[in-house]
């Protein structure tokens, strides 16, 4: 029976469905594209989203800790290349860091200082940084920690699409069960009728 409705529902719902759904996400679109406060809240929540957070968490470290390394390596002085770095990072949270870093260089204290604890970077990466602050080999191990970065998210992306894989086998099967239902149960009604 619930099948039915929901066949119903759709035939007589679908284009008001359809408008609605690009209405939300052109909206959608337009605040994370155009409100900082928006786009951070949204950045945050899939920084906490299982699994996600991991292939998000490990780009940004991975490409912050590249290109930190490639300026250093190349007699670029650490505050410009925090605005270097500032311009290439479209993640908020991420963005934020590097402010605080600026900050912190500003009234003479540690690099690693605005990175000490905080849920989005993680321990391994943080005391790389403060080794090479220790050591005066920044840009080595900013190398290295790119490196490491590389290759966990290049691992957290294939376990995803091993995971993809068969949920979307399963909601493949079920869709087209759920399509067969609604062809053959309202011919079993109409020979029930017509019996």
């Amino acid at each position: 029976v619930w099948v039915l409705k929901f066949s119903e529902f759709l035939q007589n719902h679908a284009l008001d469905i359809f408008i609605i759904l690009i209405v939300i996400l052109l909206i959608y679109r337009y605040l994370f594209k155009n409100v900082r406060s928006f786009r951070l809240m949204m950045q945050t929540m899939y920084l906490h989203i299982p699994v996600i957070k991991n292939i998000i968490m490990y780009s940004e470290v991975s490409m912050f800790s590249r290109t930190f390394s490639s300026l250093l390596s190349h007699g670029v002085y650490i505050t410009d290349s925090m605005d270097v770095l500032l311009n290439v990072s479209e993640n908020e949270v991420y963005r934020n860091i590097i402010l605080k870093t600026v900050k912190n260089l500003n009234a003479g204290g540690k690099i690693s200082d605005a990175f000490k604890g905080h849920w989005a970077f993680p321990l391994v990466a943080y005391e790389m940084i403060v080794t090479g602050e220790t050591t005066g080999q920044l840009s080595v191990m900013m190398e290295k920690v790119a490196n490491y970065y590389d290759n966990l998210h290049r691992n957290a992306v294939n376990a995803i699409k091993s995971l993809i894989e068969p949920i979307l086998i399963v909601f493949l099967a079920g869709s087209v069960g759920i399509i067969i239902l609604s062809i053959i149960l309202p011919m079993f009604e109409m020979y029930k009728v017509i019996s």
